[in-house]
């Protein structure tokens, strides 16, 4: 469960394509197809009965044949439903199909009972390239590809998730924090930890991304915002390239075009770090993996009520 505490299917192809709030998990794209295509085939039927017309028909089917080809790419390359190790934190992604979850390291609390260590405290899940590890990690994942065998290997390209969530915990438990200085903070942090210079604001990139491709339209609670915006930076040292898409992108808008601009006075703010080394094992695919990845980023930015202390993380995140 994710933002709204439902699971996302798309459907539709009449008017457009929507997405729509389940009560239960519909993220399986073999069931999310059947579900269209049995909508295609109903629209075809009320069609012919109601005497559409040719033109309009052909359209329609034309707008089925594209998204069914954008959706059998993106099924190929991601994994096939949102990672719920992040959603506690209001978190909807699919990370590229070559990551696996760093599972939390556990330790007794003192009741005796096993729990999670919070993700920026479990040296398992930080950067092994970060000494001190970096600031507000919230998940991790390493990456499984194929050798030239054909045998199953640990690959070399890393995925993090980072966000602000925490120092808004540690503000409302009376700790004198910034959480909007949570970007600079972690550009900063990741550069010292690779050993190269942090790159100036005027380096960062702006990048818009369309959800779901262009498909996506809101509904059930979302914002109705079609696109993702997000800021990139990029470092490289060593032969590894280090690409932090910062979310959501720093904007204003002038003569039409979205820009970087100071962000909101109170917002939560998310970092998705991708590692890719050189030489890394089927370079194309894991750009498919990613662009797809981001196009179906959704992420609540509204700051959570904080009731009571927490450890970062769970049922008690108060969205």
């Amino acid at each position: 469960m994710g933002r709204w505490g439902v699971g996302r299917r798309l459907t539709g192809l009449g008017e457009g394509l929507t997405i729509e709030p389940s009560g239960q998990q519909q993220g399986k794209d073999t069931k999310m197809a059947t579900d269209v295509r049995a909508t295609v085939l109903w629209g075809m039927v009320v069609a012919s009965i109601g005497g559409c017309g040719w033109p309009q028909y052909e359209s329609r089917m034309q707008a089925s044949a594209e998204y069914f080809d954008y959706l059998g790419k993106a099924q190929s390359v991601l994994v096939a439903s949102d990672d719920d190790s992040v959603t506690s934190f209001g978190v909807q992604m699919r990370v590229p199909s070559r990551f696996r979850v760093i599972p939390s390291t556990t330790r007794r609390n003192r009741d005796g009972e096993e729990v999670a260590v919070p993700a920026d405290q479990d040296r398992a899940r930080q950067p092994r390239f970060a000494r001190s590890g970096l600031p507000g990690l919230l998940g991790s994942w390493y990456s499984v590809v194929r050798n030239d065998s054909g045998k199953k290997i640990r690959g070399s390209s890393r995925m993090y998730l980072f966000g602000n969530y925490q120092r808004y915990r540690d503000r409302a438990d009376g700790i004198n924090v910034d959480p909007q200085a949570f970007f600079e903070d972690l550009v900063n942090e990741l550069a010292d930890a690779v050993g190269v210079a942090a790159p100036g604001e005027a380096e960062w990139q702006y990048e818009k991304v369309e959800k779901i491709g262009g498909y996506y339209i809101a509904a059930g609670g979302s914002s109705e915002v079609r696109d993702n915006h997000f800021t990139l930076v990029k470092m490289e040292s060593r032969g590894t390239e280090y690409r932090l898409y910062l979310y959501p992108a720093r904007r204003s808008t002038t003569g039409g075009e979205v820009e970087d601009a100071p962000a909101p006075d109170e917002e939560l703010q998310f970092a998705l770090l991708f590692v890719v080394p050189r030489k890394v094992v089927a370079p194309a695919r894991l750009e498919s993996g990613i662009k797809y990845c981001l196009e179906w980023f959704e992420a609540v930015t509204d700051v959570p009520s904080f009731d009571g202390p927490g450890d970062g993380g769970g049922s008690d995140v108060g969205f």
